[in-house]
């Protein structure tokens, strides 16, 4: 499970208050190809963007009442000025759905 498969949630837990759904994506890629890689964090994040409109988290966290999303991307390698660019954007979008971005090195 990585930023290349984005058709599966690389990892998913809740808070300790059972409010935040805490979604992992974990990126490998280094930038060598940035165009390419943005296109892949693209396609995760909106698959995970999907997972949590359609409320796909119920399937396992049924009786907690989720009021929020948390993605956190876990880089190997440091991003480029392009990929927090794109990041602060998409975190715009996203905010009111309720969901907050989180970028870990």
């Amino acid at each position: 499970m990585s930023v290349l498969d984005s058709g599966t949630i690389d990892g998913m837990t809740t808070d300790e208050n059972g409010k935040a759904l805490i979604l992992l994506i974990s990126d490998h890629l280094d930038w060598k190809n940035e165009y390419d890689h943005l296109l892949r964090l693209q396609e995760k994040i909106n698959s995970y963007i999907t997972f949590c409109e359609e409320h796909q988290y119920n399937e396992f966290y049924e009786e907690d009442l989720i009021e929020y999303a948390v993605f956190e991307i876990h880089f190997k390698y440091e991003p480029t000025k392009k990929a927090m660019d794109f990041l602060e954007q998409v975190q715009r979008q996203v905010n009111e759905l309720g969901i907050t971005i989180e970028c870990h090195i």
